[in-house]
């Protein structure tokens, strides 16, 4: 057999083997799929000058770790952990790589997916910087917000990236502080254009579950199951809830990384 086929073979019996492990973790949330670490992302220290454009230098940033550590791909000391290798994403079934759980962009090659990683977040900073000062936020002063914004353009729908200055500017306006302003607008910045609360869908009749609410709603996902039983499935209340038990844990997760550098 050539190297052709036995690449091909490897990358098949790979596959199938994650599709087995990914039944065993469906009842825990995207997070806890991290394992003990294995190495090092690139630094110990990630390099930050505490400037806005340090954020994303290179793949030795603070922002960079964030959102590795936000992915479950990272601990916050900088060591990957097994996600960051491969994982399948729960939420659409894609093979994820690299720091930022690249859904196959980079195809098998580590090297690949963390530039393609890299430079997919730096194209999208200059519409965040524009879209936080229209709402009269200077992102220089709000770094951590503008990690946040930046965390969910890798996540979610660009929709939701694009809402989150807004909601964000609202949730300050509301009186709301620290990271609960920026867990609520994250939550927030959900919101479709007819106003409903998006982050997926759900079919029970034929068993299809996608996105983040389909996560929650699963059946065999305990974890998101037991903190929502109260709630009437696919309501205003249960789909918050849903979001913002994913999101709080991002928070919580980049929180940590500027703890440690400030």
């Amino acid at each position: 057999m050539n190297r052709s086929l036995l690449g091909i073979a490897w990358e098949l019996i790979s596959t199938l083997y994650l599709t087995i492990v990914s039944a065993f973790v469906i009842g825990i949330p995207t997070i806890k799929l991290v394992t003990s670490s294995v190495e090092s992302i690139s630094e110990p220290s990630p390099s930050y000058s505490g400037r806005l454009d340090s954020l994303f230098a290179n793949n030795s940033s603070v922002g960079v770790l964030a959102i590795c550590v936000a992915e479950g791909n990272c601990q916050i000391d900088g060591s990957k952990t097994q996600n960051y290798f491969q994982n399948i994403d729960p939420g659409n079934g894609l093979i994820n790589r690299g720091w930022c759980s690249d859904q196959g962009r980079g195809g098998s090659n580590l090297a690949n997916a963390d530039a393609g990683c890299l430079k997919r977040t730096q194209s999208r900073i200059p519409r965040l910087i524009q879209r936080m000062k229209r709402v009269g936020l200077n992102p220089e002063n709000y770094l951590e917000a503008f990690v946040n914004a930046t965390d969910l353009w890798n996540q979610a729908s660009p929709r939701v990236s694009d809402a989150f200055p807004s909601a964000y500017r609202t949730a300050i306006n509301r009186g709301l502080q620290g990271h609960e302003a920026i867990l609520w607008a994250r939550v927030e910045a959900f919101r479709d254009e007819s106003g409903e609360l998006s982050a997926g869908n759900i079919d029970i009749d034929r068993g299809v579950y996608r996105g983040l609410f389909g996560i929650c709603a699963n059946p065999q996902n305990t974890y998101y199951q037991s903190r929502l039983q109260t709630y009437a499935l696919m309501s205003e209340r249960w789909r918050w809830s849903c979001i913002a038990l994913d999101q709080r844990r991002r928070v919580k997760a980049i929180q940590n990384i500027f703890k440690g550098i400030n």
